[in-house]
């Protein structure tokens, strides 16, 4: 089992912590993303000790580190956690006026404020986002706000999930259709560094859901692409519309995950632990 046992998690950041892009995202926000699965785990660690484990996720879609690090910072203590996870600022990257200053300002005292209430804070660093050719511009803001986020962790001696290092994370593959979400197979592999980071023997299992195959793109997937993802994007933006306007966090209070739909080993070498599918369902790493 990990150092310590929690007992109440809460996650907060934007649409990758919501868990958009998962395969089961449309039908069930409630078990979908990284954060979800990161809960179960968390789940599987406090039930091995004997305690009870409830989780929050207050990450909503669109939102940016200002938004993240103040509204969704208060919201959290409110829920008097034991250990609450940030990941923000992927929205910034493409905000070329913001404030790299005004932005350590505002991690440095949400960080604070969430250890001085007796919190465990865990940052994750900035997706790279070179996964898909069109995105590669915003490649050195996401090293720059990797950089500031890791010397806040640093200064404040808090742990950061590697996410912009990540050699899975720049393979087109484990991103879902629209290349802005982690797929299936992303958000379990982010659960499973914050997992191995926080000394859990628990990992999810990854998914057979038919897989994209290559890392890359033919014309007309490109072309579809752009129809499908990157027009209706654009049309938000020209109307001053963001995703996640009228959206509510999907896990506003602090709730049970035992009924989770995610296969859970120890080890490779270990039995299940919870397993809702046949073996064969599952692709072991």
């Amino acid at each position: 089992m990990a150092t310590a046992v929690y007992r109440r998690y809460v996650a907060l950041g934007d649409s990758l912590t919501e868990g958009l892009g998962d395969d089961r995202f449309e039908k069930d926000r409630l078990f979908a993303g990284w954060a979800d699965r990161f809960a179960v785990l968390l789940n599987e660690d406090a039930l091995a000790s004997g305690e009870d484990f409830l989780y929050a996720n207050l990450a909503v879609r669109s939102r940016n580190s200002a938004e993240i690090l103040s509204d969704q910072v208060n919201k959290a203590l409110l829920l008097e956690p034991d250990l609450v996870t940030i990941m923000a600022g992927a929205n910034d990257l493409w905000r070329p006026r913001k404030s790299w200053d005004l932005v350590r300002a505002q991690f440095t005292d949400a960080v604070q404020v969430l250890k001085a209430a007796g919190i465990t804070v865990v940052l994750t660093n900035c997706i790279n986002p070179v996964h898909h050719w069109s995105f590669r511009g915003g490649a050195l803001r996401a090293k720059e706000l990797t950089k500031l986020i890791e010397e806040v962790a640093s200064e404040q001696n808090v742990l950061v999930v590697d996410v912009y290092r990540s050699p899975t994370l720049r393979r087109l593959r484990v991103w879902s259709d629209d290349c802005v979400h982690f797929g299936p197979r992303g958000h379990a592999h982010v659960a499973n560094k914050a997992a191995k980071l926080l000394g859990l023997p628990y990992r999810i299992e990854t998914p057979v859901l038919e897989p994209r195959l290559k890392d890359g793109m033919t014309l007309l997937e490109h072309v579809k692409w752009i129809a499908t993802h990157v027009t209706p994007f654009v049309g938000r933006r020209l109307r001053g519309i963001a995703a996640g306007d009228g959206i509510n966090p999907k896990r506003p209070v602090l709730s049970r995950v035992h009924d989770h739909p995610w296969t859970v080993r120890r080890s490779k070498s270990s039995p299940l632990v919870h397993s809702p599918f046949p073996p064969t369902s599952v692709l072991t790493k």
